[in-house]
């Protein structure tokens, strides 16, 4: 693996996440950009070129394949804002809507949004998921997100539940993901029900299941539904071994006696080798006294950012209060800082799949981690992956 293929998968491919909160306002037809499908045409050098493209607007109706492409995407990388792309599925009258932040794409790849909602196993999962009384399958193509972006749909029916989860099935259990905000508006002179959540994985079949707080269904403590906590391992335990300080003074103010914000920015942020414990045999045997007993090199910690700062800067910053080594280098082809090892770990060290990848609010961005804008409540975590990410949960190479 060349070294300019990192930080790790972020260059390899080259807050929490902003929610729709029940949807602002109604957007009518003529607001509506369609996309027409980008054709491929080939040059005299028998190089594929893209035709000019319109600019993408703020509300963009998709194609009947789902697709953006990369030259339509490239027209709003880095751009402060929201921009919506519509969807419906014909067979069930579900009309879906995704939502980028523009300001979060750095580099633009084709994405493929097309939504479908099969009925199979949806009652299974339903009966596994604590006898949930309402369930949805949504297949969502497999795609490199492009940028942290939200799902909205809108049901053709209105849902007797007020507490929804999305899910998937793992080894025959449904896991838990992440939860599911549920809202009721007015369709056609009736109430529909309207589901909206972050998306941070792709090329799977998913499942929305739900009920009412009352009773016993999908409630986040379900022993049937493995919540996303367990999925990652990840703990808000502090005070243990190399957990970072805030790295300002304890009443918010600075170390140089500046006077305190009114407003605090903070982010949690982790590090964790747990993929190498089950890879102990592929280590190198003299990094086996940097492996903590437990996977955790540094506990999930909420710390204070000034805005402004990216995910490798605060890295930077905790590691350095923490007393935890790291090491980056600057790679000018891609404007980013690689991180090439921390607490002794570095890329290789345990396969040569292996290196250090970060996720934001459970995202995988596909660039580097110095470009990467941290927002207020973001959740960082950096992960070693031992198998190109696949253990880490990206599993866009699976």
């Amino acid at each position: 693996m060349k070294k300019q293929n990192r930080n790790f998968l972020a260059v390899l491919t080259a807050c929490l996440l902003f929610c729709l909160a029940g949807c602002g306002g109604t957007i009518s037809s003529d607001q509506i950009t369609r996309l027409d499908r980008t054709e491929d045409v080939s040059g005299d050098s028998g190089e594929k070129q893209e035709e000019d493209v319109e600019a993408l607007t703020e509300h963009n109706a998709l194609p009947d394949n789902g697709l953006v492409t990369k030259a339509q995407l490239e027209t709003i990388a880095g751009k402060e804002g929201t921009y919506e792309f519509y969807g419906e599925d014909a067979s069930t009258g579900i009309r879906y809507t995704w939502s980028y932040d523009g300001s979060k794409i750095k580099n633009a790849v084709e994405q493929k949004l097309k939504v479908a909602f099969p009925k199979e196993q949806v009652e299974e999962v339903k009966e596994l998921a604590n006898q949930a009384s309402v369930g949805l399958g949504v297949t969502l193509e497999k795609t490199k997100l492009a940028a942290p972006v939200t799902l909205k749909l809108e049901l053709a029916e209105k849902w007797d539940a007020d507490s929804v989860i999305l899910c998937k099935m793992v080894d025959g259990a449904p896991e838990k993901m992440t939860d599911v905000q549920i809202d009721t508006e007015e369709r056609d002179g009736a109430e529909v029900s309207v589901l909206t959540f972050a998306v941070t994985e792709m090329g799977d079949t998913y499942y929305l299941v739900g009920g009412n707080s009352s009773g016993e269904s999908t409630q986040s403590g379900d022993s049937n539904t493995k919540t996303a906590k367990q999925k990652s391992g990840n703990t808000e335990t502090s005070g243990t071994q190399n957990a970072a300080q805030t790295p300002e003074t304890a009443d918010g103010g600075t170390s140089s006696g500046e006077n305190a914000q009114t407003e605090t920015h903070t982010c949690t942020i982790s590090i964790d080798c747990m993929t190498i414990l089950d890879n102990m045999e592929q280590l190198n045997q003299e990094k086996a006294d940097f492996v903590p007993a437990d996977g955790w090199i540094l506990y999930s910690s909420t710390v204070e950012y000034t805005p402004g700062e990216t995910v490798y800067d605060v890295l930077y910053r905790v590691c350095r209060e923490a007393g935890i080594q790291m090491e980056a280098s600057y790679t000018p082809m891609y404007g980013s800082y690689y991180v090439e090892g921390i607490n002794q770990l570095y890329e290789f060290d345990c396969g040569k799949l292996s290196g250090w990848m970060y996720n934001v609010n459970g995202w995988y961005p596909n660039y580097g981690c110095s470009q990467y804008e941290v927002s207020n409540g973001d959740v960082i975590q950096w992960r070693y992956t031992c198998d190109l990410g696949r253990d880490v949960g990206d599993s866009f190479y699976e």
